[in-house]
């Protein structure tokens, strides 16, 4: 009777053990993150290795696959998906050569959570992160401007009806391979041109804007309404009306995505 007590003990205690090496296995796999999508080195991070960590540096570290072409990292988007949620962000906003504007992994109550601290408010903030996917846009150019499409809606604005809208005068500093920049833009803001396409501006919207010669860059609507910082399309700079418009994401550090002789706006 003793020797069974003992090889029941055994067995219970083998069974407890694998029990809970399986619980805590289940556990870790329920709060890694996945960041896939459009990129070479699709991987996973437990919650304890992305917690400190950079949104654009893990992005970055995942290599995106991107079209030939200049500056084609500022066409990438990013999708975090957390347990409710989903936040999209342009990289460039976050990268620190550009928008400058950091999103930051922290440990939370159930995992990991992304926040932005540089925002108005947290409305970006994503609890418990389950995914991170990066998107890369295609968006060719307008033979005829401004073509703005999102879905299968597709609307022309006339540059010279954007140049008789409501404008914003701003002055924009960056840097650029030429040294630094200080130029004055003028011109409605990104939103009010998208609600004149029929488009609902709202915070979680993506637009890329391309340029007539190919040349594009992302940005998110919440830049503006939570980040504050002016997404503008600029028909006037220092004081010399413009042909074409010119996207101006004003704060932004470099002048990559100041994109002039916009022709195309590809919502998403």
């Amino acid at each position: 009777m003793r020797r069974l007590v003992v090889v029941l003990a055994v067995v219970v205690a083998s069974f407890g053990a694998t029990g809970v090496a399986s619980a805590s296995a289940s556990t870790s796999a329920e709060k890694s993150v996945s960041v896939g999508g459009a990129v070479a080195n699709p991987r996973a991070f437990s919650a304890a290795e992305l917690a400190g960590a950079d949104l654009d540096q893990v992005v970055t570290g995942s290599s995106p696959m991107l079209p030939p072409g200049k500056n084609t990292m500022l066409r990438v988007t990013v999708e975090v998906r957390g347990e409710s949620r989903a936040v999209t962000f342009a990289l460039a906003e976050m990268d620190p050569s550009f928008g400058n504007h950091p999103a930051v992994f922290r440990a939370g109550r159930h995992g990991v959570d992304l926040t932005v601290p540089g925002d108005r408010n947290g409305s970006r903030t994503v609890t418990d992160v389950r995914s991170v996917t990066v998107l890369v846009s295609d968006a060719a150019p307008a033979t005829r401007a401004v073509r703005v499409t999102m879905g299968r809606r597709v609307v022309t604005l006339p540059p010279e009806l954007l140049a008789h809208l409501p404008r914003r005068t701003v002055t924009a500093k960056f840097g650029s391979d030429a040294g630094q920049q200080t130029h004055t833009e003028s011109g409605p803001s990104l939103s009010l041109v998208l609600l004149l396409a029929g488009v609902l501006p709202t915070s979680d919207k993506t637009v890329v804007a391309v340029g007539s010669d190919g040349y594009g860059a992302a940005v998110t609507l919440a830049e503006a309404s939570v980040g504050g910082r002016p997404l503008l399309l600029s028909t006037v700079e220092d004081g010399k009306a413009l042909d074409l418009p010119r996207l101006v994401p004003l704060g932004d550090v470099k002048g990559g995505r100041y994109v002039s002789g916009v022709t195309a706006l590809a919502v998403g």
